[in-house]
């Protein structure tokens, strides 16, 4: 009988240590992916034009305080192209430090270049430089700006992935 019982207690013990063992590698996992210190913020549309935020998270982004050195902006990384017109949903969001630009290349080709927007202000339709793309998925790579709103000068550049479908 009291061999069962000390059974029982080292069992627990054991099973004690598994679960606190088991919390330290969950916490440690969880705080390995603080921030990185990229000099950037913002958001990447994924699939569709408009992000899936709640009323909270609006509100939480326009509430943002934005360091002068950080670019804040959101685009749509997967946009589609029917001829030379398409849909790029570029914006520089109303808590953004900078005025922004965007650039997009295809291999070494620029295919857009838009002038400068404001904060709070966007790029939805857009038209290709030169000629339309060929039909299927391209790999290109979209390049952000952001320039002093004073000075104009270039505060940095962003590079962001991009695939365009040209149908």
């Amino acid at each position: 009988m009291k061999k069962n019982k000390i059974i029982k207690i080292i069992a627990s013990i054991v099973l004690l240590l598994l679960i606190l063992f088991g919390g330290f590698l969950y916490i440690r996992e969880k705080t390995k992916y603080e921030s990185s210190g990229l000099n950037m913020s913002g958001y990447i549309l994924g699939e569709g034009i408009a992000p899936d935020l709640t009323d909270e998270e609006i509100k939480a982004l326009l509430q943002k305080q934005v360091d002068k050195s950080k670019i804040a902006f959101s685009i749509y990384t997967e946009p589609t192209f029917k001829g030379k017109l398409g849909t790029i949903m570029f914006a520089n969001p109303r808590y953004s430090a900078h005025n922004l630009d965007l650039e997009v290349r295809l291999g070494n080709k620029v295919i857009i270049r838009t002038e400068k927007i404001a904060p709070d202000q966007y790029i939805e339709n857009i038209e290709l430089i030169g000629k339309a793309l060929e039909k299927g998925k391209h790999n290109a790579t979209a390049y952000i700006k952001g320039y002093d709103r004073k000075t104009n000068e270039l505060v940095g550049e962003v590079a962001v992935d991009m695939i365009i479908t040209s149908k």
